[in-house]
């Protein structure tokens, strides 16, 4: 029990990673029904202006830290670490990289680029949001997911770290 900093991170990692989904899942669940219930031309306008400020947020910021942070404590603990807490930890991994980072650096972030460029009083953005909706909105209910798989799994890895003595 010489080394608890790794207990304490995968609960970091865990807060962050729900803290994360639970936006993502407010986003779609309440924001991106409202929007899609508003015309278009608003509703266009209003997500423009969401997604310029969102840059400049936490919530951006936890979203690549978490990815780059789990890399690392992954690449430490297969030094350090054996059996579930090990197994557990790369899982955690190997959930946020794809469902979480990747699919918002693939996937949202691309459509919110096209959205940006598009003049919210036109028909061809009118035509571009009816596919926008659905579509990030479905991207955005699987970041939601692999978010809070991801915390789930490192509240395991925590208490299996425990359990296991190796912190």
């Amino acid at each position: 029990m010489t080394y608890q900093w790794p207990l304490y991170f995968c609960l970091f990692l865990a807060l962050w990673s729900a803290v994360i989904g639970g936006v993502f899942s407010a986003f779609s669940e309440f924001i991106m029904s409202a929007l899609a219930q508003t015309k278009p031309m608003g509703a266009i306008e209003a997500m423009q202006h969401i997604n310029v400020t969102v840059i400049k947020t936490q919530f951006v910021a936890g979203i690549l830290s978490i990815a780059v942070f789990s890399v690392l404590f992954a690449a430490y603990s297969m030094i350090v670490f054996e059996g579930a807490a090990l197994v557990t930890i790369l899982l955690a991994t190997l959930v946020y990289l794809p469902s979480v980072f990747f699919m918002t650096m693939l996937g949202n972030v691309p459509m919110n680029k096209k959205l940006e460029q598009l003049d919210h009083t036109t028909a061809e953005a009118e035509t571009y949001w009816a596919v926008y909706t659905r579509t990030w909105t479905r991207l955005n209910h699987a970041r939601s997911i692999g978010s809070i798989l991801t915390a789930g799994l490192y509240i395991i890895a925590t208490i299996t770290l425990i359990t296991s003595g190796q912190v």
